[in-house]
């Protein structure tokens, strides 16, 4: 899947640029966002926010896809798509200074739209900690359903820690969380 702009009222998600590259530095960097996320390092310098962008470019080719979240400030956050295949997995993250906005649920449940609506794919996965209560919240609203629990290395904190892995059927996001993508 090669990503496309997509817009909701007050976003738009667009393939990540290199322009994007200090604004990501900068944004994922602060450790109350990259402690939540498994592979993001901290402290996260220019280098890393350089190999996350070759390697979105890359992966693009073989089915995996990312989307900056764009708010007309420039990247805010991003929504990923990873590998469709067996099991096709949603990641994301938001800037600290976005938080409590709607902006995640609004995001994700467009990409989640465009994922459903042009993949022709039953189901998807994600997942969050489960101290990270705000992610779990969204996962809810999109019609996630709870699976199982498990441990994750977080490489910010350099230890496992407790996750939710959570999984979305096509029919379950039509009938809830399609409604989302309309704000």
């Amino acid at each position: 899947m090669i990503p496309v702009l997509l817009r909701s009222r007050r976003l738009t998600l667009r393939p990540p640029a290199w322009s994007d590259a200090d604004r990501l530095t900068e944004l994922i960097g602060d450790y109350d966002v990259a402690k939540m996320l498994s592979v993001v390092p901290h402290p996260y310098a220019p280098d890393d926010a350089h190999w996350w962008l070759n390697q979105i470019a890359s992966e693009e080719q073989e089915g995996e896809c990312a989307f900056a979240i764009d708010n007309g400030e420039g990247l805010i956050g991003a929504v990923s798509l990873g590998r469709p295949g067996a099991f096709p997995t949603l990641g994301y993250w938001l800037g600290r200074p976005y938080w409590g906005q709607g902006y995640m649920t609004e995001a994700a449940s467009v990409v989640l739209d465009w994922f459903f609506s042009t993949s022709g794919l039953q189901s998807i996965e994600s997942g969050a900690l489960v101290e990270n209560t705000a992610s779990m919240k969204v996962l809810t609203k999109l019609g996630f359903k709870r699976g199982m629990q498990r441990e994750l290395h977080i490489r910010a904190r350099g230890l496992s820690m407790t996750s939710m892995r959570v999984s979305l059927l096509r029919e379950d996001f039509f009938e809830k969380g399609a409604t989302l993508c309309k704000t």
